[in-house]
């Protein structure tokens, strides 16, 4: 039996948390999101979620804003409860970008199998998690539907902490004898790791391992990065285009990404940009400093780096919303924290301490200890950006209820960013052309 939706209405007074967990195939690219949400009620009590309205929730929110506002061109895991898979609200998504993910609780019974079948049918791909196949036992009554769903599954889920590589392997290898899936590997932590995945045979990744710095402590900065900190630096110091332009002039690198900026972001009108200082006149000093800030992650043909300068557009973005809250925000703050936003993970690209970037760069101190210390308010929204980023609701609900931001309000914030984002991402393609 298919039941009814709850209302939107009766919805919308819920508070849900929101986290993204990136998704990585074998290049570096990011696959998919797998959408995380807890209601705020469930963590204040410390008790399991009713998964099920949470997704609810989020299924609408993702419906007001379209899927393009919150997933971009990537597709999006859903966690799926029993309740959940019962219902009529999973056929508002667009199946062929939704990914369900089967919690481990969801009775694999004879109806289950044919509710799967449905949705597969309906275009929908089906994740697993692999402790729905290692507790499959006589005594759940599942054992002799595994058979029977397996060729649905399009990926299973392998939580690395949980098991060892022999057990995968034998895990694997049962699996492939009545499928054909792509398998997943979660909490990847290290590179070993990862090598070690992907000659098993795996195919998606994520964890830890792609949060940390992307380069070695002894690598040098690139040249670009070199002559983008110091162009960062004049503009915090209100040096004029007298100063800039040489630096332009002398990287044909810079200057051909100046006019392709110009003239993608529109800011040119009819002009014909014809000189580096026309440019720069056209651009503006704001906009110069973000998009300056921007091209430090930036390395071309590099799918790590991509999603790095995507994060960190998504944080300046969060950051700059946050700051712009009626129980927060000051005069000036809201550029403050966009720029607080995009320096904050600088340092995992250019092979330097946060600290030893900041040299490089005329700083107030208030932004200094903001970003090093996490000092003041905007050292305070980033450390609630950091909860979200790792997807740690308790540090979440604890930050945001003393910054005096209501759960819903901080959901509604993050999808109006990951939706700004998106839209820079396709005008950052068009700049890097």
């Amino acid at each position: 039996m298919i039941a009814t939706t709850e209302s939107s209405a009766d919805l919308s007074t819920s508070e849900i948390f929101l986290a993204r967990n990136s998704v990585f195939d074998r290049s570096g690219r990011v696959m998919a999101y797998e959408m995380l949400f807890r209601s705020r009620e469930s963590v204040d009590e410390g008790r399991p979620d009713d998964l099920a309205t949470s997704t609810q929730v989020i299924v609408n929110s993702m419906s007001h804003f379209g899927l393009e506002g919150v997933l971009g061109s990537a597709d999006g895991f859903i966690h799926v409860t029993e309740k959940l898979l019962k219902s009529n609200t999973l056929e508002i998504l667009p199946a062929q970008r939704i990914i369900l993910e089967i919690l481990p609780d969801v009775s694999l019974n004879a109806e289950m199998l044919k509710r799967l079948q449905d949705l597969k049918t309906a275009g929908f791909r089906i994740a697993l998690i692999d402790t729905s196949l290692s507790d499959a036992t006589p005594a759940k009554g599942v054992v002799e539907n595994i058979d029977a769903i397996l060729p649905l599954i399009d990926i299973v889920k392998v939580n690395l902490q949980n098991t060892s590589p022999e057990n995968t392997a034998d895990l694997m290898s049962r699996v492939r004898q009545l499928a054909n899936p792509i398998f997943w590997a979660t909490l990847v932590k290290t590179g070993e790791d990862l090598a070690a995945c992907k000659a098993q045979g795996f195919s998606l990744f994520s964890g830890p391992y792609f949060s940390q710095p992307l380069v070695m402590r002894s690598k040098k900065p690139q040249a670009l990065q070199v002559s983008l900190m110091k162009i960062v630096g004049l503009l915090f110091k209100d040096e004029g285009i007298a100063t800039l332009e040489p630096l332009f002039k002398a990287n044909p690198d810079l200057t051909l990404g100046l006019f392709r900026l110009v003239n993608s972001v529109g800011v040119a009108g009819h002009l014909q940009i014809s000189s580096v200082r026309q440019a720069l006149v056209t651009l503006g000093q704001k906009q110069l400093l973000q998009w300056m800030l921007l091209l430090i992650y930036t390395e071309a043909g590099n799918a790590a780096t991509s999603e790095l300068q995507r994060r960190v557009v998504n944080r300046a973005r969060l950051i700059e919303l946050l700051s712009q809250h009626e129980d927060i925000t000051q005069p000036g703050l809201s550029d403050q924290a966009f720029v607080v936003g995009l320096l904050s993970l600088a340092h995992k690209v250019t092979g330097q301490t946060l600290e030893e970037v900041l040299k490089h760069i005329h700083l107030a101190e208030h932004l200094q200890n903001a970003l090093l210390h996490h000092e003041g308010i905007l050292g305070q929204l980033l450390v609630l950006t950091d909860a979200i980023e790792a997807a740690d609701f308790g540090r979440m609900e604890a930050s945001r209820s003393h910054l005096g931001i209501s759960a819903q309000s901080l959901t509604d914030l993050q999808l109006q960013a990951i939706h700004w984002t998106n839209e820079l991402d396709r005008q950052m393609s068009a700049v890097k052309g």
